[in-house]
């Protein structure tokens, strides 16, 4: 038997949680950046999967910056009645524990798609390895031409907390490196 349920559905995560802002108001590229990432992952699914009727579009963020990106998505053809906005989670956590809620009793999940900035892959798998385990989610990252300091900064906001399974998955991944080292040394 699978270590995964079957999924029926999709729900991908658009996270726009951020502390910069643009000087015209706009949103910043970074975010513009997951927005397009966003809208290549939507038609993705539209295009693939069978049950992509069953799709639904999820904004994390402030209210004014969500809308902008709802805007943005309903400008890439996304239809407006599957996107929602939670504006309740501040941080990487937060947004998986809300995803985690609203999945955790139903027997056939959505898929999950998680869109944020390529700097964020190390705290989501920190964060989904401890909490959505045996859930499908997939992370998609979007580049982030800010200077180094400036996402260390906001790194530092979203610090994972790191669970056992992802303390186990990387003693598996370390074990894998040194009997694949033993087999094929340099």
């Amino acid at each position: 038997m699978s270590e995964f349920r079957f999924t029926d559905g999709n729900l991908i995560v658009l996270y726009a949680v951020h502390k910069g802002k643009s000087a015209d108001g706009r949103l910043p590229d970074y975010i513009l950046e997951r927005v397009k990432v966003g809208l290549e992952t939507h038609d993705m699914v539209m295009r693939s999967k069978a049950d992509r009727h069953k799709t639904m579009v999820m904004i994390v963020g402030e209210q004014g910056p969500a809308e902008k990106v709802k805007d943005a998505l309903v400008q890439g053809g996304v239809k407006p009645e599957i996107i929602a906005i939670d504006t309740d989670s501040q941080n990487m956590g937060q947004t998986i524990d809300r995803v985690y809620g609203m999945i955790k009793n139903k027997p056939n999940p959505p898929f999950i798609y998680f869109i944020g900035s390529v700097w964020l892959h190390d705290i989501f798998n920190s964060t989904v390895l401890s909490k959505m385990k045996g859930f499908r989610v997939q992370f998609y990252g979007a580049l982030d031409h800010r200077p180094v300091d400036e996402v260390e900064r906001e790194k530092a906001l979203d610090v994972p907390k790191k669970g056992v399974e992802y303390y186990k998955q990387q003693a598996k991944n370390k074990a894998v490196d040194m009997v694949l080292n033993f087999i094929f040394p340099d």
